[in-house]
């Protein structure tokens, strides 16, 4: 497993919105477009999230340490 694009994966499905959204869609997409090498594996490990909850922590992050928008380019 890739420790660090796993993390760093769920660091911005938590500051990304446009991202969250994208990986709720496809998560392969999310992850060829965002650059994440993940294994099939991972990915469906993955697959098994509540996104939901990851809007909830969303919200309590300050808006300064976020994505807006559709600044991320992925959509």
């Amino acid at each position: 497993m890739s420790q660090d694009s796993v993390e760093r994966f769920l660091g911005r499905i938590i500051t990304d919105e446009d991202f969250r959204e994208c990986a709720r869609n496809s998560l392969p997409e999310a992850c060829v477009k965002g650059g994440y090498l993940l294994t099939h594996h991972e990915i469906e490990i993955l697959r098994i999230l509540n996104f939901e909850q990851f809007v909830l922590v969303s919200k309590m992050i300050d808006k300064r340490i976020k994505r807006c928008g559709s600044s991320s380019g992925l959509l």
